[in-house]
């Protein structure tokens, strides 16, 4: 008896699937949420420091992990993958702001406590750090790109000022939330974290953080208005 060849050959089975259609639904590695995520991250990097000219795709995906080929597919050429970058990482940037992790509370120190521990762990991050130090002078050197980077602060001082309008009107208290007054908070917090991203400073344990991050709260919710609330 001749031995089939083939699964197709055999009685009572079929051929896979063609590789085209196998695993529908099923999103590459590549294609997940979480590589997607570092591109932009990483790419947005890579155009901060040396521009659209200078950045180079193959160093952005080798340090992403990543295809260069899966680049070109997914984002077009470096014009298109320069504007998408710049514009998702501005969403994603503003999104680490969201309140949504905290309780229902619309308590300002509670708030306040919390972006501000948050804003602390962005700017002094290893990663963030490199680009922090250069991020001066980049976007002296590229105008085009401090256009995007002014355009996710204001949203970023937008999204703040709306917390302490909410907060105001929770409290039926009666407080700055104009741009500047968001301004100031980052500020504060970036006073604080500017000698670690220097180097000058080794970051605090949690403790230490904490505790730092709610002294300036405290001041700067009664600077802005709020009345003064005893806190542990």
């Amino acid at each position: 008896m001749k031995t089939p060849k083939t699964v197709a050959d055999t009685p009572g089975m079929t051929t896979r699937a063609p590789r085209a259609t196998r695993g529908k639904g099923r999103p590459k590695q590549e294609d997940s949420e979480e590589t997607l995520r570092t591109v932009y991250h990483v790419a947005y990097s890579h155009f901060i420091v040396n521009g659209i000219e200078g950045a180079s795709m193959q160093a952005i995906a080798r340090e992403a992990g990543v295809s260069r080929q899966m680049i070109h597919n997914r984002f077009g050429n470096k014009e298109q993958f320069f504007r998408t970058v710049l514009e998702r990482g501005e969403d994603i940037f503003a999104s680490r702001f969201a309140v949504t992790s905290l309780p229902s509370s619309r308590d300002p120190w509670i708030i306040f406590n919390y972006l501000g521990n948050l804003i602390f762990n962005i700017l002094t991050e290893p990663k963030s750090m490199d680009l922090f130090r250069v991020m001066p002078i980049a976007l002296y050197r590229h105008p085009d790109i401090a256009a995007y980077h002014t355009q996710s602060l204001d949203n970023a001082y937008r999204m703040i000022a709306g917390y302490l309008a909410m907060c105001a009107k929770e409290m039926g208290a009666k407080v700055d939330n104009s741009r500047d007054a968001a301004m100031d908070f980052v500020s504060l917090i970036q006073g604080l974290a500017q000698p670690i991203i220097q180097g000058r400073a080794e970051p605090p344990d949690e403790k230490g953080q904490k505790k730092a991050i709610r002294g300036i709260v405290k001041r700067y919710l009664r600077g802005v208005g709020f009345p003064d609330q005893k806190r542990p």
